[in-house]
């Protein structure tokens, strides 16, 4: 593994971290977030905390103020609906576009990373299926061919993908979440455009019941 990589896996482990904290609210609002408490309690340098934390700010877990650090902010579920619903409609349309216009090389390569999913899922491993399901809804963004639909997706599944991240550690959402890539696999190999946008829009919208779910539960 080099370093890259080992220090991305290693920020999703603290994102993964300080946001069951922040939801769960071990860690309350307008606490501050050491970089070298946080560093010392993963046993990890401060390079990935950073990263974490810069990711957490994203989606509006934390705020990050210079020379004075991260500080926890308040969860607002509203405004994380609004976002998955923005989000839904986004790659609905990212779906509905790459049903429209990938090649069959894009199409066979998406049904490949989609077996790859199911038999990560199978196994019960999370992190790999994870890290097949942000490849999945890669070539979804790519297959779509409008560049600025891309970089929105993007845009929100980054804000989006500390909450994300709880829903693949829960056994019953990654079978859901794998029967739903399925459906929306077979919309876009059959050509069928809107069957492909609702699937997609339908997958969101059932991560988002899953985390506002898992949040409210947890407030």
């Amino acid at each position: 593994m080099n370093d890259t990589r080992e220090e991305t896996t290693l920020s999703q482990r603290v994102v993964r971290g300080l946001t069951e904290d922040i939801i769960s609210g071990r860690v309350p609002s307008g606490d501050k977030l050491e970089i070298q408490v946080i560093a010392d309690r993963f046993g990890i340098s401060a390079t990935p905390v950073r990263d974490a934390l810069r990711e957490l700010a994203i989606a509006g877990l934390v705020e990050i103020v210079p020379r004075r650090g991260a500080t926890v902010l308040s969860v607002d579920v509203a405004r994380l609906r609004d976002m998955f619903e923005t989000a839904a409609e986004i790659e609905g349309l990212c779906a509905r576009f790459a049903a429209e216009r990938m090649t069959r090389s894009e199409r066979l390569r998406l049904e490949m990373v989609a077996k790859q999913a199911h038999e990560a899922a199978d196994a019960g491993d999370a992190a790999l299926y994870a890290q097949i399901n942000d490849k999945f809804h890669e070539l979804l963004f790519d297959g779509a061919r409008n560049v600025s639909l891309a970089e929105l997706a993007r845009s929100f599944r980054v804000r989006l993908s500390p909450f994300r991240a709880k829903l693949f550690y829960q056994k019953k959402r990654v079978v859901s979440s794998d029967n739903e890539h399925e459906r929306i696999v077979e919309a876009i190999v059959a050509g069928k455009p809107e069957d492909a946008q609702n699937a997609a829009r339908e997958h969101l919208s059932n991560a988002s019941l899953n985390v506002i779910e898992y949040f409210e539960a947890n407030a």
